[in-house]
């Protein structure tokens, strides 16, 4: 894959910007005039792509000055520049619309396991929207070049951890996710230039994490972050960032969405390695199958002798 552009396009030859995740995620962070510019376009999107600067700002009671810095805070090089990525992703999402709606008490089944499906589906569309080729090819570069790999994450992050050794382990990368936090920093004080640490943190906040981040920086190693689209202490520091979007409620805490879609990244980072090198990864892959599955065979022939005693016994 070495050499390989990772394309993340769509049909119709639109490509993906996660403009309006962006737009909501933008409410936590830009100047009261630019939120109401972001939200009369949150609310309308239709309606504002076919606006002139003067028209959006009148229609969300700014200034055109303000309409022209919320385009420029979203990484965009100006209104026209916005208006086309914002119009691509409308066509875009129109291929992919899904029904927005919320769970209250007393929901029946069958829409609790629809809406929860579909706000997974949309999490994942939304964060391929939101990945950056270029980022996504440095942190599968560090990857590839790693001697070794830890994996940072506090809660439900740490399953994330846990899950992307058991996948990066199989294809004879060295790697580590330490659930107790000293652990965690032992780690990170022992890597070096050659090691790539992957902090896992939907909020980008968390001390942990970051704590670990900041040792494994000291030692040299290089830092990719799976983090949530916004400015925060993780994304700031770390080598290469993998935006997640997620859309979470009340049970912010189950972090439902956020889970699949930091998952869905560590498949495509596992994938993308283990294609690197198919051949010696699929060997690997086929000798620690055989190994598992010898154990299991060697367990069942010694319960079966066990048993076998018990009612002789």
């Amino acid at each position: 894959m070495t050499g390989k552009v990772l394309m993340l396009t769509a049909k119709e030859g639109f490509t993906l910007e996660g403009v309006l995740y962006k737009i909501r995620e933008s409410f936590n962070y830009v100047k009261p005039s630019e939120g109401a510019v972001a939200s009369f376009i949150s609310e309308n999107p239709e309606k504002a792509v076919s606006m002139t600067v003067k028209q959006l700002a009148e229609a969300s009671y700014a200034s055109p000055s303000a309409v022209m810095r919320f385009c420029h805070t979203l990484g965009y090089n100006g209104f026209k520049d916005f208006k086309l990525k914002l119009s691509g992703d409308l066509a875009v999402n129109n291929l992919h619309d899904l029904e927005q709606e919320t769970l209250a008490p007393g929901d029946s089944i069958d829409k609790i396991m629809s809406v929860i499906t579909n706000t997974n589906i949309q999490s994942l569309y939304s964060s391929l929207q939101l990945m950056q080729k270029d980022q996504f090819e440095t942190a599968f570069n560090h990857l590839i070049q790693a001697k070794k790999i830890d994996f940072y994450g506090v809660g439900s992050s740490f399953l994330i951890a846990y899950d992307a050794i058991q996948k990066f382990m199989r294809i004879n990368k060295t790697c580590t996710a330490y659930n107790d936090f000293h652990m965690q920093k032992v780690s990170a004080v022992n890597l070096n230039h050659e090691d790539v640490a992957v902090a896992i943190s939907y909020s980008g906040e968390t001390e942990q994490v970051n704590n670990c981040v900041k040792i494994a920086q000291s030692k040299g190693a290089k830092v990719i972050a799976i983090t949530k689209y916004a400015d925060s202490e993780l994304s700031e520091i770390a080598d290469a960032v993998l935006f997640v979007a997620a859309q979470e409620d009340e049970f912010r805490s189950a972090a439902m969405s956020s889970r699949i879609a930091s998952l869905n990244v560590i498949d495509m980072l596992y994938t993308a390695c283990a294609y690197e090198d198919y051949d010696r990864s699929l060997a690997h892959l086929n000798q620690t199958y055989d190994i598992i599955h010898q154990s299991q065979r060697e367990e069942t022939r010694n319960v079966q002798s066990s048993s076998s005693y018990n009612r002789r016994t």
